[in-house]
């Protein structure tokens, strides 16, 4: 089995699936197992895929990179051309990515709208785009967003107006009832990183917390650094002081001689990347008794 060969065969070898992986001599084009690359893993030219009812397509990328890779886009196109072939944004990404990505096509497309003598022109690249989309969202039984839907009936400039500011809505909905998932979920894991019972915690609110370990006589904060509990004492002692003449912002103090304080707020102490509430502070060092 060669696992060196030239462009034609390295795209027809994984369009077949033949074998599960193969190169061409210079290593700029090349493929694993379902997935295609052209230089490196940051250029997903196209995918085996297959939807719930064990349908095979290949997802293929509408991207650019450089002449040689649109050369090698080409031939992965002719290769495929025996099964269903579904153009994307970027096979590397999810279904959401993708829909944000048309809708962003689109919305290129009708800002030429405003000025625009033949308008017929940017509405059937409109359409165009929207069928890609829904192409790819009857594959894979998926519902495609109002917005996409919405931006697909585009006909003027105004309509595009209305568009943009009906996503925009959508958007912050969509964001504000993310972020309020991902908080109930931090609360959970702080909760179990504070029992000692995980060992790290990904916060979601752009803030650290603290927890104190016993075995090391530390103050843990949630990124995993440890502070002697006497350093932090002080250094809690200091926080207070700084409090009590109004705060500081570039504070001419580093912690353990290595992390620069930049802030100190009756909000918030920035230290180094940490970024902790007063209220966090305050609580942890009442169940210390400091």
């Amino acid at each position: 089995m060669k696992k060196v060969v030239d462009k034609h065969t390295v795209a027809h070898l994984w369009a077949n699936k033949i074998q599960d992986d193969a190169r061409t001599p210079t290593g700029n084009f090349y493929f694993r197992n379902a997935e295609i690359w052209s230089y490196g893993t940051h250029f997903l030219i196209a995918k085996h895929v297959e939807n719930n009812r064990n349908h095979h397509a290949v997802l293929i990328t509408k991207r650019n990179y450089s002449v040689t890779t649109s050369a090698q886009i080409s031939i992965v196109r002719s290769a495929s051309r025996h099964i269903k072939q579904i153009f994307v944004p970027d096979p590397d990404q999810n279904s959401e990515t993708q829909f944000d990505k048309w809708f962003t096509e689109i919305k290129q497309v009708a800002e030429h709208l405003a000025n625009a003598r033949k308008p017929e022109k940017y509405m059937l690249q409109i359409g165009q785009l929207f069928g890609e989309a829904q192409e790819y969202a009857n594959f894979f039984d998926l519902e495609l967003p109002e917005y996409l839907v919405g931006a697909s009936q585009i006909e003027n400039f105004e309509q595009y107006r209305e568009v943009i500011s009906s996503e925009n809505k959508l958007r912050a909905e969509r964001e504000a009832k993310a972020l309020k998932a991902k908080l109930i979920q931090q609360q959970k894991d702080l909760k179990l990183w504070r029992a000692f019972k995980v060992r790290t915690i990904t916060t979601r609110d752009g803030f650290d917390y603290l927890r104190f370990n016993v075995d090391e006589h530390s103050v843990e904060t949630s990124q995993r650094v440890f502070i002697p509990a006497n350093i932090a004492q002080r250094f809690y002692t200091y926080i207070l002081d700084t409090l009590a003449k109004g705060g500081c912002v570039n504070c001419d103090m580093r912690l353990m001689d290595r992390y620069s304080v930049s802030e100190i707020n009756n909000d918030f102490i920035q230290v180094g990347c940490h970024k902790i509430h007063i209220k966090e502070i305050k609580s942890f060092t009442k169940k210390l008794g400091w």
